[in-house]
């Protein structure tokens, strides 16, 4: 009937899933149990290794336990040495250990014996240890301390598509490693590779790369970045008559660190390369994998050690001595934004990075330097209405709104540097470090005594349709005019 078929069904199915519960309790069983007993046979063979260490052979053979009076006495004499030894490798020892024999004399003798070969076994003892703890130690280091991370440590052969794991990529990184070329190849042979996944043509397959070149041992190394996913870099001098290759036979250390807008190649810490166009480099989101070598080139004829990848997190700019640094990251501008205040001084530098993204009616304030009034302008920076133009203004004695307007307008969505100075009787602009505008009324600027507010940007008017950072103030100190 439907019923009994019914019955018949969950009745099997109970079977089947008290089945599968029953193996999994067994195998669980079982396992524990072989990995007990195994765990014992171990402690037991430590225990025989470190008596035959410490007592030496013969005298296990040839001594036989005796219970007389003086056995506590040598066992507690003897234990005072197994004090690092686990509790059961203890036991194990206490049962086996060799007895007072015979006479006083024999005892006394072997005494005087046992006691010069366990000063002998302690030296050498203490000298294996402390070997052993400088190697634990080397190993055991705090290598991911900052986000530190080595990758492969001995010096082995290159092996095609040998991966070593994943990192997690960083815009400011080094990569460091140990290379010892022995040879050379014809074509294109790679050492290691930083890729999210391909080789070559897109955006963060090349993070960083390097290859030796055709018949030689000279290093190409490809990183990519904004504009461009196989620049790089490739040194012409090194530690081999300054011709780029890297001697044979030798180890060679070699660390390539990308920071600062520029990549930096070094061998054996002497700088070898330079490349200046890495303001931008390539960040993925997701992690990178790590080959030596790489799975669509040969493997270079060298072996390579000690590969370390470590991210840069933060590089802060080095501000010269007397300049103040305002504002560091770039972020969009807010009104009434109030970031601090400086010593005005009579010649002066203020420089800021300024990407604008769009127009407003009326004057947008970008910063203003002040000393609590719209009218005090030391200098202030606006933009002209539905423009991205500059409007900049200093005062001076004779007139609190005089400046310099310059006629280039600031491109959109692009970074530009803007530099005021205000030195040798006169103003200049500077858009990434070209003069666009200047001003000779400056013989005299205004200069006064307390110090100078700065708001990016101001609390009189609407802030500028941009983003800014890096806003330095810098004193010039004493200007020596010059006598043509």
């Amino acid at each position: 009937s439907r019923a009994m078929r019914v019955h018949r069904a969950r009745y099997i199915r109970w079977m089947r899933n008290w089945s599968r519960r029953y193996n999994a309790w067994f195998r669980r069983s079982t396992r524990t149990y072989r990995a007990r007993l195994a765990a014992a046979r171990r402690r037991h063979a430590a225990a025989r290794r470190n008596l035959k260490q410490i007592y030496g052979v013969r005298m296990m053979r040839q001594w036989r336990a005796h219970r007389v009076g003086g056995l506590v006495k040598v066992v507690r004499q003897y234990m005072r040495s197994l004090r690092g030894l686990r509790i059961r490798q203890a036991r194990a020892l206490r049962s086996m250990a060799w007895r007072y024999v015979k006479s006083r004399r024999h005892y006394r003798a072997v005494q005087l014996r046992r006691r010069s070969a366990h000063i002998r076994w302690y030296r050498r003892r203490m000298a294996q240890l402390k070997r052993l703890r400088r190697r634990r130690w080397i190993r055991r280091r705090r290598l991911r301390r900052g986000g530190l991370r080595v990758l492969k440590r001995r010096m082995t052969r290159l092996r095609r598509n040998r991966y070593l794991g994943t990192v997690r990529p960083s815009k400011n990184y080094q990569v460091s490693f140990n290379i010892k070329p022995f040879g050379t190849r014809y074509n294109w042979h790679n050492v290691l590779h930083f890729t999210t996944g391909g080789n070559y043509g897109r955006y963060g397959w090349r993070i960083p790369a390097v290859w030796f070149f055709s018949r030689s041992t000279r290093l190409h190394i490809r990183s990519s970045r904004r504009g461009n996913h196989d620049d790089g870099c490739d040194p012409r001098r090194s530690i081999c008559r300054g011709t780029g290759l890297l001697p044979r036979h030798r180890t060679t250390k070699v660390t390539i660190r990308v920071a600062y807008g520029r990549m930096d190649v070094f061998f054996n810490r002497r700088l070898v390369c330079r490349n200046r166009n890495y303001r931008f480099p390539t960040v993925p989101r997701k992690r990178v994998k790590v080959y030596v070598a790489d799975p669509w080139h040969h493997p270079a004829p060298a072996h390579v050690g000690q590969v370390v990848y470590r991210p840069l997190r933060r590089v802060v700019r080095r501000i010269r001595r007397g300049a103040k640094l305002m504002v560091r990251r770039t972020k969009p501008l807010r009104r009434n934004k109030y970031v601090g205040a400086v010593r005005a001084a009579k010649s002066y530098k203020v420089s800021f990075n300024i990407k604008p993204w769009g127009t407003g009616h009326g004057w947008r304030n970008v910063l203003h330097f002040t000393t609590g009034r719209n009218r005090s302008r030391l200098p202030g920076v606006w933009f002209f209405s539905r423009t991205s133009r500059l409007h900049i203004r200093a005062g001076r004695r004779g007139s609190w709104n005089d400046g310099c307007d310059p006629r280039k307008h600031l491109p959109r969505h692009r970074t530009t540097k803007v530099t005021i100075r205000v030195a040798y009787g006169r103003m200049d602009v500077f858009y990434n470090r070209r003069l666009v505008c200047r001003s000779r009324n400056y013989r005299h600027p205004t200069v006064p005594k307390k110090r100078v507010k700065v708001y990016v940007s101001d609390p009189w008017y609407p802030r500028a349709s941009a983003r800014v950072g890096q806003v330095v103030y810098r004193p010039l100190g004493r200007v020596v005019r010059r006598i043509r």
